[in-house]
């Protein structure tokens, strides 16, 4: 077979224009979790309800303690996430960065802050907030509750980590005074 490909100029001319235009903020939204499951039109409806902010290094996104207000998406740059502790130890979580997404729980409910977050570099960082998600879950029901059920399936799969590692670290703490802790 001949891997001839044939042009047609005319039609060159508008296939770009037949293409829909995706805006930065649709492509983020489109690769984080909680949005993945959405149609393009449904992600664009969840556009208009984000509030995009760039951060400079070091700039507080929000301090252990503040009321949840919403979830973030980082478009550009890294964010820290730490808890506020004397002990330099225990304080460090992972750096996120481009494409993560963190603080979704306060989607659910107002409670404070469990860690703080800062920006390591000049960030851009799109804010999705609980009143923009009650307010679609009034205006269009079925779109809102198609973001509550895949931010219920992230929660859930976060909880599972998170319990293995408990149990993982309760059988060392066992195996650690079972030894007398000599291992």
């Amino acid at each position: 077979m001949n891997d001839v490909k044939v042009s047609y100029p005319l039609y060159e001319s508008f296939k770009d224009k037949l293409k829909p235009k995706r805006s930065k903020a649709q492509l983020a939204l489109s690769q984080v979790n909680v949005f993945s499951q959405l149609s393009w039109q449904e992600i664009k409806i969840v556009e208009h309800a984000i509030h995009i902010r760039n951060y400079a290094p070091k700039e507080p996104i929000f301090k252990q303690g503040d009321p949840g207000s919403g979830m973030y998406i980082i478009m550009s740059g890294s964010v820290r996430l730490f808890f506020e502790s004397p002990d330099p130890d225990m304080d460090q979580l992972p750096v996120l960065h481009e494409g993560d997404f963190f603080g979704e729980i306060a989607l659910l409910d107002a409670s404070p802050r469990t860690a703080s977050a800062t920006a390591v570099e000049n960030s851009t960082i799109i804010g999705f907030y609980r009143p923009d998600l009650l307010d679609l879950l009034k205006t269009k029901p079925a779109l809102g509750s198609k973001i509550l059920l895949s931010l219920s399936e992230v929660l859930a799969v976060r909880l599972r980590s998170t319990n293995d590692s408990l149990e993982k670290a309760n059988r060392n703490l066992k195996i650690y005074a079972a030894t007398g802790g000599d291992e």
